[in-house]
């Protein structure tokens, strides 16, 4: 029953995402944001920013729509979109919400990789129960000026429900890129 319960929320989240740098319909207009690479005196806010895309995208009590938690995954919005990732990320968003409204996620770790990646260490709190060593590690990407949860770690979360995921599209095409 459990292990159905982890399917399910892992494919709720494995698809499921979010909302670094989503603005309301009325907010003021601002200037152009300053990227935060991560390195130097950008570096914590970095982090931070990293942190917050995780949570935007793995924590269900923010209550994101799907097309919110777009904007936080890495090929799901931006000048770089892949549609089948994008299309089936939402559709599993819609599919799962219930499940995943009950996940959050606590960021472990954050290693700047380069100043515009990083590998995270993050662990799945499920209905208030930290699940160690269920997800695996994970990576954070610079994409314009916003960091996004890399797409191979969104993959790599799906296939801990279905280990097939990585051999079919769009997962296949990402893995390999």
């Amino acid at each position: 029953m459990q292990k159905k319960f982890v399917v399910a929320i892992v494919t709720a989240l494995g698809i499921a995402t979010l909302a670094v740098g989503a603005t309301g319909a009325n907010a003021a207009p601002t200037k152009k944001a300053k990227v935060s690479l991560c390195a130097g005196k950008t570096k914590a806010a970095a982090i931070k920013a990293i942190n917050t895309a995780y949570a935007n995208v793995l924590d269900g009590s923010k209550g994101l729509t799907g097309e919110q938690k777009t904007e936080s995954i890495q090929f799901a919005s931006g000048a770089k979109v892949n549609q089948a990732w994008r299309d089936a990320f939402l559709a599993s968003s819609a599919k799962n919400s219930a499940a995943a409204s009950t996940t959050s996620v606590a960021v472990d770790k954050v290693t700047c990789a380069g100043k515009k990646s990083a590998d995270v260490i993050f662990t799945l709190v499920l209905g208030g129960s930290r699940a160690e060593g269920l997800a695996p590690p994970g990576t954070a990407v610079l994409e314009g000026n916003t960091w996004k949860i890399s797409a191979i770690t969104m993959c790599d979360m799906q296939a801990l429900g279905d280990a097939t995921v990585l051999e079919n599209e769009p997962c296949l095409s990402i893995a390999s890129s």
